[in-house]
């Protein structure tokens, strides 16, 4: 139900006033409306700053030493006046378009100056730079998706080898090291989250960095549960059974905290995921059904019954009114 036919419905119902049903219509509209803005601004200032990175490859040949890098430096510091002048009139469209070009005119910087002058390092090099000149502008932007992808570059800078050793040392060999791994993911999420209170007026990076380890628990317990959850029973039970608990374990974690938080929302998307795994469950298991008949009878009826599951659990949470 849109929201119009609600609030029409709870006037109807005399919940709200016709002035508070215009209030909250307006409030919505507007925020709407800032949302779509604002993402046009992001995506606008990639578009510009890639299309000048070709726009210079193309005609890389043809320009001076001296001419690049007289460009290159004007080009930068009109950005970062813009950037300034946007933040003094606090037109924040405008600053989140000129806060991206000019995190990525630092690293065209950067690799132009290295590639002039024949400077060594590498990636590491180069990615440290980035990451340091840029961090001000990432510091700057309220864009949650532009700090998670400085938090990506961030975290290059550092000898992943480790990180793919353990990645396949799980995916291999599953055992309960797979908990200390979610668990430690789930704790620095939560650190980032409590940061993030103390300084979101200030900056959104806690909030990023927090959000990005969320993603990567609930990536390791998905692929993790899909890779050992649903074997074949003749294959390994103990290790269908662990991968299935920590799943599950995992979820109704993260429905229990939306409880204690007043997440409605965490709560739904959660429970829907645990639902969409136990009809993988199902469907690995009785997979040679789906070729007849009767397995798509079954498989209607185990979405039926997911969705009576979901619908009378939903009700019994709203009439215990744990949601407020």
């Amino acid at each position: 139900m849109s929201l119009s036919k609600k609030l029409t419905t709870w006037k109807e119902q005399q919940f709200i006033t016709q002035e508070q049903c215009d209030k909250i219509l307006a409030f919505e509209q507007q925020n709407s409306g800032n949302t779509f803005w604002h993402m046009a601004f992001i995506i606008a200032g990639l578009l510009i700053g890639l299309g000048f990175c070709l726009l210079v490859a193309a005609n890389w040949h043809v320009l001076g030493t001296a001419f690049k890098l007289i460009a290159d430096f004007a080009l930068l510091g009109g950005l970062f006046y813009a950037t300034w002048w946007c933040m003094t009139r606090q037109r924040r469209g405008l600053t989140e378009l000129f806060t991206i070009l000019s995190f990525l005119m630092i690293g065209a910087t950067i690799g132009l100056i290295g590639q002039i002058f024949n400077l060594e390092g590498g990636w590491s090099s180069f990615a440290t730079a980035w990451a340091l000149l840029g961090l001000p502008f990432v510091i700057v932007s309220r864009s949650t998706l532009f700090n998670m992808i400085w938090w990506c570059l961030f975290f290059s800078l550092f000898n992943n080898g480790w990180v793919q050793q353990v990645v396949m040392h799980l995916v291999e060999h599953f055992d309960f090291n797979v908990v200390f791994v979610v668990v430690g993911l789930c704790l620095a999420s939560f650190a980032g989250k409590k940061l993030d209170e103390k300084i979101h007026p200030h900056t959104v990076l806690p909030n990023a960095f927090a959000k990005l380890m969320m993603w990567l628990a609930y990536v390791s317990v998905w692929v993790l549960g899909l890779r050992w959850g649903t074997l074949n029973l003749a294959e390994a039970v103990w290790r269908m059974l662990l991968a299935d608990m920590l799943v599950f374990v995992f979820f109704a974690g993260r429905m229990f905290w939306a409880i204690r938080t007043q997440n409605m929302t965490s709560f739904r998307r959660n429970a829907i995921l645990t639902e969409i795994y136990i009809f993988i469950l199902f469907a690995s298991n009785l997979g040679s059904l789906f070729m007849s008949g009767i397995g798509f009878i079954l498989g209607g009826l185990a979405i039926l019954m997911m969705i009576y599951i979901f619908r009378r659990t939903s009700k019994y949470i709203k009439n215990m009114e744990i949601f407020k």
